[in-house]
């Protein structure tokens, strides 16, 4: 989860035990107005939507234009929610301050809540498991879920969740594919062709030791890899790889702030080339950070505001994901 000039990036246990997946009662909210080549798509291929809203969560006097996080309504044991949608998030969380709305009860853990920024602070995540998540007519049963200090939504719905609903995200026009059935590999071959076939181009991810989508990128030739979170406003690179390509750093009052109350401060740099895995941008205007010692990728984020304006498509059930420039 992240916010304006901001990232929350909690770390996940190992992976939870698979939440049971039905169908429910269809409701209005899943009906879409959608008649793209993809909505078509993935209708045929058994897929329902939910439409998601774009908020500023944390700075009602943001420009229009800004990047905005995405939202998506739920029901949390059959009490509607705001789930905040976030690729860079692997468990479900759920807020601690509507526990008792939610009929939840958290049982205490030794997981301290950590930050790419820092060290591991003095706050800890607690555990609970909800009856039921329901989105759309897509009902997830038996989940776990992480409980955190989360502020201005209910909670955040992460990335081994989409993976086990076979989510497809689009995050231009805001929207959630789910198969109740799971992932499927013909459904993600006969998307590869059809947006290949509309000028996108497929990057690879790749599941990381701590359930992270990655990417490979490069900065002005440089290599590395970075994480696909859509939680995260901001596109930020560590200060390490700017350096190596000769990028001209400036430093900006912008404050980076991540969970348990972790912060760094935010550079700037304009980049030639920003290569994301075969997809170039020219001319692109990035974010960087000073990770703590030894943090790999986690520091490494690309944001909402570079995925909208890429038209990025995420298929979360078959690890692609598919980039598009401004028409």
């Amino acid at each position: 989860m992240a916010q304006v000039s901001a990232l929350t990036e909690p770390t996940s246990p190992s992976p939870a035990p698979a939440a049971t997946v039905s169908e429910a009662k269809a409701t209005p909210r899943d009906t879409a107005t959608d008649n793209s080549t993809l909505d078509s798509l993935l209708k045929q291929e058994g897929f329902g939507v939910v439409k998601l809203r774009q908020e500023n969560l944390d700075n009602q006097k943001a420009h229009k234009n800004d990047p905005k996080h995405l939202v998506v309504d739920v029901e949390v044991n059959r009490v509607s929610a705001s789930l905040m949608v976030d690729t860079g998030t692997p468990t479900t969380n759920i807020t601690r301050s509507r526990l008792k709305e939610f009929g939840l009860v958290e049982q205490k853990t030794s997981l301290r809540v950590t930050s790419p920024l820092r060290s591991a602070s003095n706050k800890f995540f607690g555990i609970a498991k909800l009856n039921t998540l329901a989105m759309g007519n897509c009902m997830m049963q038996d989940l776990p879920v992480l409980i955190d200090a989360i502020p201005y939504v209910d909670g955040v719905f992460g990335s081994d969740d989409m993976h086990r609903i076979g989510a497809v995200l689009d995050c231009s026009e805001p929207a959630l594919y789910y198969a109740p059935r799971g992932p499927s590999s013909d459904t993600s071959g006969k998307l590869a062709a059809m947006l290949q076939n509309n000028g996108f181009t497929q990057v690879p991810m790749r599941l990381t030791s701590n359930h992270r989508l990655e990417v490979a990128c490069s900065i002005d030739g440089v290599p590395s890899t970075i994480v696909v979170d859509t939680g995260s406003l901001a596109t930020c690179v560590d200060r390490s790889i700017g350096s190596k390509a000769g990028v001209i750093i400036k430093r900006t009052r912008r404050v980076l702030i991540g969970s348990g109350g972790a912060n760094a401060p935010v550079s700037s740099g304009h980049v030639k080339q920003f290569a994301i895995g075969d997809f170039e941008i020219k001319d692109a205007d990035i974010s960087f950070v000073r990770s703590r010692k030894g943090d790999h990728p986690s520091a490494h984020l690309l944001g909402i505001g570079e995925l909208v304006s890429n038209s990025a498509i995420i298929d979360v059930g078959g690890l692609s994901m598919y980039l598009r420039h401004p028409q």
